[in-house]
């Protein structure tokens, strides 16, 4: 049997590695295996190396959330997607920053399936959405 210690340390390895390169970002603890990021990751104006919603956002979410969250989609269609949540429609994505920086970057939970964004992507898309959504 281990001493309490040993348990400890297993435990703490076992969380780091869990979170990939994302270690020292992590503010409000794993969810989903990530950092749930609830604090700010960027300022607004920011640089942010130049990510915009052509050159990043917008590509991040075509890969990984229109499959449900498209204009093109109704019904059953969007797996429970509300109605006018359409990340292919940037003025649609801007009109949701606060919902998709929860459902993504601090609560973690979508998408509710794979493929799912690395923990990395996660909290660029919140760096992204800090600064202001350049």
């Amino acid at each position: 049997m281990y001493p309490r210690t040993m348990w400890a340390r297993r435990l703490f390895v076992l969380l780091l590695s869990a979170c990939g390169d994302d270690a020292g970002q992590a503010d409000g603890g794993l969810i989903n295996g990530c950092p749930s990021l609830t604090a700010p990751q960027a300022t607004p104006g920011e640089p942010i190396d130049g990510d915009t919603f052509a050159t990043f956002a917008g590509p991040l979410l075509q890969q990984y959330c229109t499959r449900c969250h498209s204009s093109t989609l109704t019904g059953a269609a969007r797996n429970g997607a509300p109605v006018g949540f359409n990340w292919n429609d940037e003025a649609s994505v801007r009109t949701h920053l606060i919902e998709m920086r929860n459902a993504i970057g601090v609560a973690n939970f979508m998408p509710p399936s794979a493929p799912r964004p690395s923990c990395a992507e996660r909290q660029r898309l919140v760096r992204w959405i800090d600064a202001a959504a350049p």
